[in-house]
């Protein structure tokens, strides 16, 4: 084989391979984003019922990892209508995705969440901002 040849064979290979990597990467992400948007939905309906008889039956779960530290976000449910293990697992799998998704993408704000507490009110497991 030539060297002209060789070098030729080596570039093309090259660029097939660098389009086939951008192919993947922007496949994998859309499949990253819908995945997501299915976990944040299970999320929303394991805990959507937040009766409560007491104050220890609201939890607050730390959901999501943005890119710059802390989680995206809080959610408060309570554990007399939820499976705890559950919704932890569910929050744990979203976390793990998001932070999958800011490795990629590299996107996020760094605005500070602040942590909330769940307390019983009126029979319905309500957050309120820890200030």
């Amino acid at each position: 084989m030539s060297r002209f040849s060789y070098s030729k064979l080596l570039a093309t290979a090259t660029g097939l391979l660098m389009l086939s990597g951008c192919a993947n990467t922007a496949g994998s992400s859309k499949n990253n984003n819908v995945d997501l948007s299915k976990s944040n939905k299970a999320l929303g309906e394991l805990i959507q019922e937040n009766n409560c008889t007491a104050s220890f039956q609201c939890k607050v779960l730390e959901v999501g990892q943005r890119a710059c530290g802390g989680p995206s976000r809080y959610v408060v449910y309570s554990t007399l209508q939820t499976p705890q293990e559950k919704a932890e697992q569910l929050a744990r799998q979203i976390t793990a995705q998001e932070t999958a998704e800011n490795k990629a993408n590299g996107l996020s704000d760094c605005l500070p969440i602040l942590p909330i507490q769940a307390l019983c009110i009126a029979q319905r497991c309500q957050s309120f901002d820890l200030k």
